[in-house]
């Protein structure tokens, strides 16, 4: 019966395999894997497959739970952990099996990342058992802290009884009311860069924290961005920037294109940008999403630019043809408005549904334009056109991008610099339109 533990530890076999490779008859297997209580086995008839249980912590199933957007809870299945290490299996309710060689793509973006990532990495790591640097981490870890302190990661999804009976206990978020936030967004900024863990983890790495607050939309789940207090050339440039972001989901959004809401709040030298989180419903509802990063590593095997990885997912009938246009025309306008981050974290998709619908945009601003780690910053910007994409996505991008640098350069709350910034733009863009006016 060893033998059948031995030739599972390189991952799930089928009967048939394994009578081959053991030498014994399919009513011998049956019995000895009736006798192996470190097996787990899905699929039917001919399709039945074996896998060997690799314990963590002496757990082996973790449920998995969704949170609705009621703000109640639904089983949806169990991950398996199995070997070789680091894989598992995901059985859903109908203990209809899929294995991985990694986390599940629709787990992929919970890993801990970004800027929070990292304190929620300094604060929890020792206790955990962990190194405070997520980069490290082998999806075993990550899978093991998810189960513990997994209970408001991006998206809906809860991993473990553990993770799931914490959510289940915390209180209801408390408020910020507009008059609190003049006082308690300096605090809860301070808060984070003194090293404490505001909220939880969202990606990327520009500082922030999240909240609950009274918006112009009603209470919402936030994420707020916001500068430094002390005045430099640096801080001034990203207070521009964050303008710039706001400024962009505007202009989005008046060209009827989805985009995350947002708010410029001031208060003692720093600027706020709040943007409300649409994987977050009312005080305790959620919706599932995932990155372009994790669909296109599931789906498409590498990773390209968002219009490729569209097309390619609309010929897999993944997403539909609306989202493709929206998603190219996003991009376009991000070619022309200087915005050099749009890698494959930057567009999401909500999930749950037939097929992946396109989240509102998110990070959306010049990052061209943002100081490096030695605090050098550029003071113009290079647009170009890609001539992969059709005349009628240019024409439409380029009349968003003038709008756009436009309001930027008559903004007197944006530094001069920038705004020269802006009129520059204006001229590169007016020298492309002679090429898009041209293009089929």
């Amino acid at each position: 019966m060893a033998d059948i533990t031995s030739q599972l530890l390189d991952g799930p076999l089928g009967a048939p395999e394994l009578v081959r490779r053991l030498g014994i008859s399919q009513a011998t297997l049956s019995r000895q894997l009736r006798q192996l209580d470190q097996i787990v086995r899905w699929g039917k008839a001919r399709a039945t497959r074996y896998a060997l249980l690799r314990p963590l912590r002496g757990e082996s199933r973790f449920p998995l739970y969704r949170v609705l957007p009621s703000g109640q809870t639904v089983q949806t299945g169990w991950l398996v952990r199995t070997w070789p290490q680091g894989s598992c299996l995901h059985l859903d309710e109908q203990e209809n099996g899929t294995f991985y060689e990694g986390l599940p793509w629709f787990l992929s973006d919970m890993r801990p990342q970004g800027f929070l990532g990292r304190l929620w990495g300094r604060e929890n790591a020792q206790s955990l058992g962990l190194t405070e640097d997520l980069r490290v981490w082998s999806d075993e870890q990550c899978l093991m802290a998810l189960t513990v302190t997994g209970m408001d990661m991006p998206g809906n999804c809860l991993l473990g009884a553990t993770a799931y009976q914490r959510w289940l206990q915390q209180s209801a978020p408390v408020v910020l009311s507009a008059g609190q936030k003049i006082m308690r967004y300096p605090q809860l900024a301070q808060q984070v860069l003194d090293g404490d863990e505001v909220g939880s983890s969202a990606a990327g790495e520009q500082p922030k924290f999240l909240c609950y607050a009274e918006t112009t939309s009603g209470q919402r789940h936030c994420l707020v961005k916001f500068t430094v207090a002390r005045q430099s050339e640096s801080s001034q440039r990203w207070r521009d920037l964050l303008r710039a972001e706001d400024c962009a989901l505007r202009q989005l959004a008046a060209a009827g294109l989805a985009a995350a809401r947002s708010q410029i709040i001031e208060q003692g030298g720093q600027l706020f940008l709040e943007v409300q989180r649409f994987d977050r419903e009312g005080e305790r509802g959620r919706r599932g999403m995932c990155s372009l990063e994790a669909v296109s590593a599931e789906f498409l095997g590498r990773q390209q630019h968002w219009p490729d990885a569209l097309r390619e997912l609309a010929r897999q009938q993944r997403v539909d043809e609306a989202s493709v246009q929206r998603g190219t025309l996003q991009w376009a306008f991000g070619r022309l408005i200087a915005n050099s981050d749009m890698h494959a974290g930057n567009l999401s998709f909500f999930t749950g549904g037939d097929r992946l619908q396109l989240t509102p945009a998110y990070d959306m601003l010049p990052m061209a334009l943002a100081p490096n780690s030695l605090g050098h910053m550029r003071d113009e910007v290079n647009l170009t056109l890609d001539f992969s994409l059709p005349g009628d996505i240019w024409r439409a991008a380029s009349a968003m991008a003038k709008s756009y640098w436009q309001t930027i350069a008559a903004e007197v709350a944006f530094s001069d610099g920038f705004r020269q910034i802006a009129r520059q733009a204006q001229q590169q863009l007016a020298a492309l339109d002679v090429t898009i006016e041209k293009m089929a």
